[in-house]
Order: C-alpha cells, then sequence, then structure tokens
C-alpha cells in the first residue's frame, strides 16, 4: 500500500513538473500572442554563420550590462514633410507610441556625406570640412584628424561593444576599418540594393542580385541582430552600441518583391508647394523652373511610390530589433534613435526630384528616441539637430562631452521634459537656455567662385556710379560703359550704326557691332537677341542659327547692297551663260579649294555609289531587289558584295576622321572662349547665353556644332564664302535601321548627354534605371537638379514667438519666409524686412558661420545678457568686502 502512494505522489510530481516547464518554454518564446518561429529565427544566422561562426545556447547567462545598450538607425534620404513617416506603421508603434519625437528636428546641410560626417563628429560642416559627396569625403584630412574622433571611437574606449552596419560614406573605398568599430560591416561607395561591395571585418565581399542571399536591407537586419544575440551572450556584461545605416529610400529605389504592389495611388508628395510656379521672388535656381510636363508629374508619382515600398523593409527591421531585444531581455536597458540624414523633394517649385534645397522639405528629418527614463508618446517642438546626436549617444553611456563638438546632448531636454510632465508639447525651457537659432550651411566657396562674383559685384558698383569710379575700371569695361552711356547705340540697329548696347540675362551691359544695319538682327522688349526677321538678305550666306547674319555688303561696289535692277542683270546673265558647260565665271568667288586626292576619292564614292544604287536598291514598298545580272550571275554578287564593305569601310574611316576633327576644334574653341571669359571680353556667346539652341543642343557630339561657326562671327572681317556642300550620293543616304542606333542611344543616355547646361545640373531618366518592378515604360526624359548658385548659409528659427527661415546664397541673394504666415514657403519676404533687422540676422548667421565647439554654437542672447549683469554686480561687490575684511582683521 505504501509504495502504491509512492507510486502515485512521483507520478502526480512528475506531471506537474513536465506541465511548469512547457509553460516556462511557451511564456518565454510567446509575443504578443505570437509564437516566434524557429525557421524564421534561424533566418537571421544561417546564410552569415561561416563569418560568424556557430551559435550556442543561452544557458547560465549572468547579469545585464551597467551602462545601457544604444543602437541608432539611420535611412538614406528620408523626407519628414511628404509623407513617408506616416506609412510606417510598426516604427511609429514601437518608437513613437512608446518613445518622445522631436517635431523640428533639422540637418546642417541637406547632402549625404556632409550629414553622416556631422553626426559621427558632433561638428558643423564648416568645422569638419566635409562640404560636398565629394570634396574630403572620407579623405585624408577626414581620416587623419576627424574619423578618430567619432562617437565610436569613445565609445570603443569606455567598454562597447560596437558594430557598424550599412551604408558608410559616399566615397568610402572599403580599404581600412574606421577606428572604433569591433564589428564592421560597411559598404563601398554609395547606397545600393543589389550588386554591391562589402568590407566585412577587413574582407571585401561582392554580393549579386539574389533577393534571399543578397537584399541588402535584410542583410543589414540579420547582421546586426546576430551581432547582438552574439555580443549578450559571449560578453553579457559589456554594452552593445550598433548603428544600423539601411539604403532605403535612396536610389535606385528597389523594393523587396513583397512589397511592390503597395502605394499605387499614393500622393501625399503633392503638397501646396508640388510644381509652384510663382518664383520670381526665390533664388536663380527657382526662377529658371519651367512647370512640369504630365510625364514629369507621372514619375513623382511613381518614384514616391517606390520610396515608400522600401521604407517598408526598415519598418520590418525595427520590429525585427525590437523583437529580439525583448528576447534577450535587454528592451528595458537600451537606447533606440531613429533619424535620417536629409530631407527630399518630389516637384516641389518644379523640381522634379533631388535634395541640397534649404527649404524644410530637404532639412527637416525624422527623429524617434526610446529608451529609459523616456516618457512615451510625448513630443518636444525644441529646435534639435544632426550635430546633437553624438553628444546625446555619448551622455547616454555616461561618457563625458567633449568641447569641441558643436551640439548638445538632448538627455538634457528628455529629463526636463520628464520632470515638468509636458504632455501637451509646449516648449521645453532648460537650466541653460536651449538654442532657438540652427545653422543650415551647403557647399564649399572656392576662389574661382569668389573671384567671379567680386567681379560681378564690381561691375554692378561701376555701373551704379560710372561718373566717380571710371577710372578704376579696366579698358574693356570702360569701353563698354561708354559706349553703352551714349543714347545713339540703343537697340535696334539703326542705318550707319555701329554699336549697339544691350543686357546679357544676368542684366550686365554688353556692347556687339552692328555687322548687318539691314533690319536682320533683332530685339525683344527687354534687348535681347532674337532670330533672324524675314527681312530682304541681298543674296548673303546663310546664317547659323545662333548668331545674326554675317554683312557681306562690303565686298560690293562702294560698300552698299545691289539695287533690284542690278539684280535683275544679275539673274539674266547667270541664267544665260553660267549654265554653259564651257564657261568659266572669273569674275565669281570659286569654291573652296580642296585637296585634288581627296576630292578624285569623293568623286569615285560618288560614282561607286551611282552605280550600286542602279543595281541594288530600296522601293518605296521597303522590299529591296537587285539586277537580274547580278542575281543570275553569283561570281557578280560576290564581288559586289566585296565593293560594298570596301565602301562601307572607306566611309567609316572617314566619318571617324571628321568626328575627330570636329571634336579637337570643339576643344580649342572652348580655350579661345575661356581665354576671352577670363578677360572680361565682349564674347557675347558664351557670356551671355545669348542662345537659341535647345536643351537637347548641348554637349552632343552626335548634334550639328555650332560652336565652330562661331568665330566667322567673332572678328572684325567676315568670310562670305559659300559653303561647299557635298554630293548628293554621299549625303542621301536612306534611312536604314540598324541595331547600333540603339546601343549609341543608351550609351547617350548613360552619360547624360543632350541633357546638360552651363549653369544648372541635369540628368536624363531612361526606361533602364529601375531593375526591379514596377517599371518606368514612358521613355526618357531630362530634368534639372541643382545650380552653380546653390550656396548659401541659413539661419533656422523657431521658438514660441517666432517661426522663420533666413538664408544669404552665395551670389549675394537674400531669403525670409515666415512659417507663422506661410507654412509652404510660397512667398519670399526679404525685402519687406526692416534694415535692422536684416542686419541683426546677418551679424547672428556670420557668428554661426565660425562658431566652434557647443560654447559658441549654442549661444544664448538672454543668457549672455543676465551673465553680463550679474558679473557688473560682482564687480560692484568685491571692493566693500575687502574693506570689511581689512576692518575685521586690523
Amino acid at each position: 500500500m505504501a509504495s502504491t502512494m509512492l507510486t502515485y505522489r512521483m507520478t502526480i510530481f512528475g506531471l506537474c513538473f513536465i506541465f511548469y516547464m512547457t509553460l516556462t518554454l511557451v511564456s518565454t518564446r510567446t509575443y504578443n500572442g505570437r509564437y516566434y518561429d524557429d525557421s524564421s529565427r534561424n533566418t537571421y544566422n544561417s546564410d552569415r554563420r561561416q563569418y560568424y561562426g556557430p551559435m550556442r545556447e543561452d544557458k547560465n547567462r549572468r547579469s545585464h550590462s551597467e551602462k545601457p545598450n544604444i543602437i541608432l538607425i539611420i535611412t538614406d534620404d528620408q523626407d519628414e514633410l511628404l509623407g513617408s513617416v506616416t506609412t510606417m506603421t510598426k516604427m511609429l508603434k514601437i518608437m513613437g507610441n512608446e518613445g518622445v519625437r522631436f517635431n523640428n528636428s533639422f540637418v546642417s546641410t541637406p547632402m549625404c556625406c556632409p550629414s553622416r560626417s556631422t553626426l559621427l563628429t558632433g561638428l558643423y560642416p564648416h568645422n569638419h570640412h566635409v562640404y560636398t559627396n565629394n570634396d574630403n569625403c572620407s579623405g585624408i584630412e577626414w581620416q587623419k584628424v576627424h574619423e578618430p574622433r567619432t562617437f565610436a571611437k569613445y565609445l570603443s574606449d569606455a567598454g562597447y561593444r560596437t558594430g557598424y552596419f550599412g551604408k558608410y560614406l559616399n566615397e568610402y573605398n572599403g580599404t581600412y576599418i574606421p577606428p572604433g568599430w569591433r564589428e564592421w560591416v560597411g559598404l563601398c561607395k554609395n547606397s545600393q540594393f543589389y550588386n554591391y561591395t562589402l568590407n566585412f571585418n577587413g574582407q571585401k565581399v561582392k554580393h549579386d542580385d539574389n533577393y534571399y542571399r543578397d537584399y541588402f536591407p535584410d542583410l543589414i537586419t540579420n547582421d546586426s541582430i546576430t551581432f547582438l544575440k552574439q555580443s549578450k551572450q559571449y560578453f553579457p556584461t559589456k554594452p552593445v552600441m550598433m548603428m544600423l545605416s539601411v539604403p532605403a529610400p535612396h536610389g535606385p529605389e528597389d523594393a523587396a518583391p513583397q512589397y511592390q504592389h503597395m502605394f499605387e495611388n499614393n500622393t501625399l508628395h503633392r503638397t501646396p508647394s508640388w510644381n509652384y510656379m510663382n518664383n520670381s521672388d526665390k533664388q536663380w535656381l527657382l526662377q529658371r523652373m519651367k512647370p512640369m510636363e504630365p510625364i514629369d508629374a507621372t514619375f513623382t508619382d511613381m518614384l514616391q511610390r517606390k520610396r515608400l515600398q522600401t521604407l517598408q523593409s526598415v519598418d520590418s527591421l525595427v520590429e525585427k530589433v525590437h523583437y529580439e531585444l525583448r528576447l534577450l531581455g535587454e528592451l528595458d536597458n537600451t537606447y533606440i534613435i531613429y533619424t535620417s540624414d536629409h530631407g527630399y523633394h518630389l516637384g516641389q517649385y518644379g523640381i522634379v526630384k533631388g535634395k541640397a534645397l534649404p527649404y524644410d522639405f530637404d532639412t527637416r528629418v525624422p527623429l524617434f528616441m526610446r529608451g529609459p527614463g523616456i516618457l512615451k508618446d510625448t513630443k518636444i517642438p525644441n529646435i534639435v539637430g544632426n550635430v546633437d546626436i553624438a553628444p546625446t549617444i555619448l551622455d547616454m553611456a555616461g561618457i563625458e562631452i567633449p568641447a569641441h563638438m558643436d551640439g548638445r546632448s538632448l538627455l538634457k531636454l528628455i529629463k526636463v521634459h520628464k520632470v515638468s510632465l509636458n504632455l501637451q508639447g509646449d516648449f521645453v525651457e532648460t537650466k541653460r537656455p536651449w538654442r532657438d537659432t540652427f545653422l543650415i550651411e551647403r557647399g564649399k566657396v572656392t576662389k574661382n567662385l569668389i573671384k567671379a562674383y567680386t567681379r560681378e559685384q564690381d561691375r554692378k558698383i561701376l555701373e551704379d556710379h560710372e561718373d566717380e569710379l571710371m577710372q578704376y575700371a579696366n579698358p574693356k569695361l570702360r569701353r563698354t560703359l561708354k559706349i553703352c552711356k551714349d543714347p545713339n547705340n540703343q537697340p535696334p540697329c539703326k542705318m550707319n550704326q555701329k554699336w549697339v548696347c544691350f543686357r546679357d540675362s544676368r542684366n550686365r551691359k554688353r556692347t556687339k557691332k552692328c555687322r548687318n544695319y539691314n533690319k536682320t538682327v533683332a530685339f525683344d522688349d527687354q534687348n535681347q537677341f532674337q532670330k533672324d526677321s524675314p527681312a530682304r538678305t541681298y543674296n548673303l550666306p546663310a546664317s547659323t542659327q545662333k548668331n545674326p547674319k554675317c554683312d557681306c555688303s562690303k565686298q560690293w561696289e562702294n560698300n552698299r547692297p545691289m539695287t533690284e535692277a542690278e539684280e535683275t542683270m544679275q539673274r539674266n546673265f547667270l541664267r544665260n551663260h553660267v549654265n554653259d558647260k564651257d564657261f568659266e565665271p572669273r569674275f565669281l568667288r570659286n569654291k573652296r579649294s580642296y585637296n585634288e586626292d581627296l576630292e578624285w576619292k569623293m568623286r569615285l564614292i560618288a560614282q561607286q555609289l551611282e552605280n550600286n544604287r542602279q543595281r541594288c536598291r530600296f522601293y518605296p514598298n521597303n522590299t529591296f531587289a537587285c539586277d537580274r545580272d547580278l542575281e543570275r550571275d553569283p561570281e557578280k554578287w560576290d564581288n559586289h558584295k566585296l565593293q560594298l564593305d570596301e565602301m562601307i569601310e572607306e566611309t567609316k574611316k572617314r566619318l571617324r576622321n571628321l568626328k575627330k576633327i570636329r571634336k579637337n576644334m570643339k576643344k580649342q574653341r572652348k580655350k579661345l572662349r575661356r581665354n576671352k571669359y577670363d578677360d572680361d571680353g565682349n564674347d557675347y556667346e558664351r557670356n551671355y547665353n545669348i542662345d537659341y539652341t535647345t536643351e537637347d543642343d548641348y554637349d552632343d557630339e552626335d548634334s550639328e556644332d555650332y560652336d565652330d561657326d562661331v568665330s566667322n562671327y567673332s572678328n572684325d572681317e567676315c568670310n562670305c564664302d559659300e559653303n561647299y556642300e557635298l554630293p548628293p550620293e554621299l549625303t542621301g543616304y536612306e534611312d536604314v535601321e540598324d541595331d547600333s542606333s540603339e546601343v549609341d542611344f543608351d550609351l547617350t543616355l548613360k552619360k547624360g548627354r543632350n541633357c546638360n547646361h552651363d549653369d544648372l545640373k541635369c540628368t536624363m531618366h531612361h526606361n533602364n534605371h529601375w531593375k526591379t518592378p514596377p517599371y518606368w515604360t514612358l521613355g526618357p526624359f531630362c530634368f534639372c537638379t541643382n545650380a552653380v548658385t546653390n550656396t548659401y548659409w541659413c539661419l533656422r528659427t523657431i521658438n514660441t514667438t517666432h517661426d522663420f527661415l533666413y538664408c544669404e546664397f552665395i551670389d549675394n541673394f537674400l531669403s525670409y519666409y515666415d512659417f507663422k504666415t506661410d507654412p509652404y514657403q510660397l512667398e519670399n519676404k526679404a525685402t519687406s524686412l526692416d534694415y535692422g533687422i536684416m542686419n541683426q540676422l546677418h551679424e547672428e548667421l556670420t557668428e554661426l558661420r565660425r562658431c566652434e565647439g557647443w560654447k559658441q554654437c549654442s549661444v544664448n542672447k538672454n543668457y549672455n545678457e543676465t551673465n553680463k549683469k550679474r558679473r557688473r554686480r560682482r564687480r560692484k561687490v568685491k571692493p566693500h568686502r575687502r574693506a570689511r575684511r581689512k576692518r575685521l582683521t586690523g
């Protein structure tokens, strides 16, 4: 009986123990009612097991690290104002509902490499000297001076296990591992989703276009989670810092296959400034924008759709990292930061796509933070920037912030925000007042830019004060001003008028000789050159599309045109005598002399072509046939084919030679024009953009080149020779389809030809740009995104009373936008500001442009005035205290 009861009790105890262990395993492997799938868990490390080594089970794990873990997630080109954040529901739930959101977060410059350099170092671009995506981007100065002072180096020295995964800098070539990173998975060069190269802990690894093995956002997710998991298993007491730099939504916008059907009709990017064309009061680039064509508008819609699709992979990344932290028990001891390197625009002000503008859609970025001590579902409206990311990370790790950093820790705002229980989203007031103004700067001021704009500014001053400053002008400019001062030299050209004065596209005074006073040179209402008018030409040679007609009337008697009677007599004489074969017109101008060998070859080729066309030809119904003699005799057919091959090779050689000659002539002509431009000459063809060619004519080697013809009209003497015309046999080829034309066309699109401008940066988009669905099928088109004059320095101010953007451009253009009355920056109110306010803004901007360290870059005027008053009081009290001490001691 006793043995039976013992057996029964042991059975009950065993069943209870099994039930208890089952509940324990289920509770540890369940999250939000869903079971964690072993197969999905293994995908994190299956493909990368060869690099990290085998995994081991989480047994007898020791206590957590004393310092918190830090994870920084940064996207590439993600906007804040075009609706991209609203589509990331998982990220908003994890970061927005469980953390704090900074509504007014800006970047120091809307460019990839400078902005990322600022984020890593906590310095403004004028302090780390990375101004563009090329200049000093991962250069020698960056590697020697600034890279050893990133937040990763300070964290690594403090005992953190640091890991970097994703895009680093645009010009990073993968030949080294930056200091401070213990785990390094860095992308070589710019963002890609497929067909890229990684530096994996010192070894370069190439990836192809297989989604399951090579899709870059998923690879970043798997590698980072594996690094986090192994770090907590092998080094449980050491904190972890990871930086996840994903390529989305940067081009080429290749979305994962499971998201390629989403956001078909999303138009959140069509803000009130979309395709806004009232830009006469804005900067030089926006003034030259034209209304978007239907193909441009369609492209912005598709690009918005593809960008949102790529961000879904980032949304999944945030969820998986959060999930893994919860499984490891590290969620409550981890700070997570989510932000972007800069914003983006799609159709705003008529610019199809791009960045690099000082407006909010390019400079405002999302910024979320969650972690220990941060209130949930709150917002802070104080203005912050990417210069504050590095100091904030160091403050999270308990490391003293270096004095050379220009930013401040955001934890100070968060702590005050938590103590005051600021749930309404009001401005946070710290003990040391927080900044209300942020510096935005873009571009590098080169010596050539300074020289050009200084020369233009001096010219404007001379034009306004001609009488007082005429003696300081150079001889050519002095002559120009003297000619323009004469009222008889105003346009249009009149009879016996030698010079004409006009203004170019930049409103500068220029002069030109009236070479043809028969009213073939026309001006518009703004004194700009127009195309030739249909007036009488008096049998002059045909003019080019770019220049006024050449006046060849000097060749005639007494330098005058022929009368109608003389023209009638000449026509009758030529009709009766010149058509005679034996007649030699000695008194008429002969055609240009040519080499006899060349002329003989041309005649031979022409004769051969004529014979061939009689034997083989294309008919109007697109059928091909040859003579019966050739069809019946195979030997003659083969000989004829060999003859055609020889002629084709000869023609190809001549064509290559002619192209080479034209290319060299074009280079030589550009040098001459550049020399004239440096000497402030009156070469109106280059300096004043008096051009009638379309955008498709610029820098096109296959199109007709008009630059070589300008020399005929730039000299005082005029070439009145008739243009030699090749025989029709050499120029009258019929249009025959050729496979090489498609290849040449593709190469032309890839090189960006037919889409250039002197002062605008333009590009060509074609059907082969996107390699993943949805595809672009509406054909190639050209659009301009940037300009030479797009170099600026701006103040972005946000406080309880003001919300404005003040900018100074390199060409002395000023802009001021008041967001209180104009939230979409549609009207520039710089001309309506008081002079005192403009001067105050200019002085404040000048101080920020040369600031160094957070004390200079975070200056508050009220705080400084209070300190001055306290110092004055101390100076007054100190003498009384000293006298009192002397009395007591005496």
